[in-house]
């Protein structure tokens, strides 16, 4: 599990799919910059823990390639929306509608969500232990 702040990477990033994932990438894997030239040398010092989480962020990354940075942004901020405290309690990782902050057109193509029974599902949270890696 990961705990991330979201705001502060879509603030870093200035909005920009491509760092958000490379920002996402660095902390999942605890990444340190190689050199100066290095992409994310200007993000190593700055702390990006929060509130938001993510349950299987290595999933998520693992099967990047198949996805958009813009889907991955979009799932990244839709899983930012949801309260850790809901998911204690019910062991839901889901999303109700009514806490959404965004309207449902701006991700209804998006491939690593879906939505049922007015819930959004995220594609690699509800995923089984047998099915990691």
């Amino acid at each position: 599990m990961l705990f991330y702040d979201w705001k502060k990477m879509f603030k870093v990033s200035e909005g920009n799919p491509l760092v958000l994932y490379t920002l996402f990438k660095m902390i999942t894997n605890k990444e340190i910059p190689r050199n100066k030239y290095d992409d994310i040398y200007k993000f190593a010092g700055k702390q990006f823990n929060g509130e938001s989480y993510i349950i299987h962020p290595d999933v998520l990354l693992h099967n990047s390639y198949k996805h958009s940075y813009r889907e991955i942004a979009q799932y990244l901020a839709l899983a930012s929306m949801r309260p850790y405290a809901d998911y204690i309690v019910t062991g839901e990782p889901t999303l109700d509608l009514q806490q959404c902050e965004v309207d449902q057109e701006f991700f209804e193509n998006n491939s690593l969500l879906h939505i049922e029974n007015d819930k959004i599902h995220f594609l690699y949270e509800e995923v089984k232990q047998e099915n990691i890696h």
